[in-house]
């Protein structure tokens, strides 16, 4: 007898208990542990049925079988940077490397942060295609083309909700991630600023029509130049490529208080140095604050990976 795949529920009252809290603040730890809880909720056996398409393309059915660690090999600097001028690998290290982004890694583990995570009903493969799913948020940075400011996070949101996740502009422009960039008020004007996300959506919805999402062989996209990769997924080019999204002052209440809060760049920096020292993401983020302070601490002032672990019982 085949056995019962095993996914999670929709659980919409849920996911609008946990926009909530992101909404307050997106890029907090606190608000971006429920992001990818969003992520689940809404989506229910929708992810299930996203794993099962995989199988039906060449490239997602290698994936399947192979299973490889996507984490890994963003995190491994020394091997990203060391990558030919001009392709996706070394653009996504340079895009890394400023002392100011916080790296999606760092958000994106926080779904480990309390195990919660472990809670949710996944068989192996479902979870394992999850994790990768979820490592990818830089990477969409940098083939999207938008950048790391406020502007620029907000015209990626409404990218991968097309490109990731394959949702309608009418569902993308009402869900919590949908709205947070609706809410922003850039110098370039509203109607302006809504054709953007448009063009975001519309572009990521293209690209997910060319070669899904899920069944991306990234790590064989890294080491070719970026205008390949794109032109592998399908992309369209930017409307304007010129638009510098970074120049699009906002001193909206809405923006400044909820989506930039202070952020405490030497805990990034202490974080980036502990994972390029080896520490499993997951790891870090299970670890108490008091713990994981001073293993970020440790990291800056030059400890290998072997006191790192066993600071954390690893």
């Amino acid at each position: 007898m085949q056995a019962i795949p095993i996914y999670p529920k929709r659980n919409l009252l849920a996911a609008a208990r946990d926009g909530l809290v992101w909404l307050s603040g997106p890029v907090s730890e606190r608000g971006a542990s429920r992001g990818f809880r969003i992520a689940v909720h809404l989506g229910g056996p929708a992810l299930h049925a996203r794993r099962l398409a995989m199988s039906e393309n060449p490239s997602g059915r290698s994936l399947l079988e192979e299973r490889p660690d996507l984490c890994a090999a963003l995190n491994d600097m020394t091997s990203l940077g060391a990558m030919p001028e001009g392709s996706l690998g070394r653009a996504y290290y340079e895009f890394m490397d400023h002392p100011e982004t916080i790296p999606g890694y760092m958000l994106s583990g926080l779904i480990y942060k309390d195990g919660w995570i472990d809670t949710v009903p996944m068989d192996p493969q479902l979870r394992w295609a999850f994790e990768r799913w979820i490592q990818t948020h830089d990477l969409m940075h940098v083939v999207s083309g938008y950048g790391a400011d406020l502007p620029g996070e907000g015209l990626n949101i409404y990218f991968t909700l097309a490109y990731n996740m394959g949702i309608s502009w009418r569902v993308a422009y009402w869900t919590p991630f949908g709205l947070a960039p609706r809410l922003m008020r850039p110098s370039v004007g509203r109607e302006r600023w809504v054709g953007y996300l448009r063009e975001a959506w519309a572009r990521g919805i293209a690209a997910r029509e060319h070669l899904p999402f899920e069944s991306v062989p990234w790590e064989k996209l890294l080491p070719q130049p970026l205008d390949d990769a794109r032109r592998t997924l399908g992309l369209p080019p930017l409307r304007e490529p010129a638009m510098n999204s970074a120049e699009w002052s906002d001193e909206g209440f809405f923006t400044r208080k909820f989506l930039a809060p202070n952020v405490d760049y030497e805990s990034v920096r202490g974080i980036k140095a502990a994972v390029t020292a080896g520490v499993p993401v997951r790891a870090l983020m299970q670890a108490d604050s008091d713990l994981r302070g001073r293993v970020e601490e440790a990291a800056l002032n030059g400890a290998e990976f072997p006191a790192l672990a066993e600071a954390l019982g690893i």
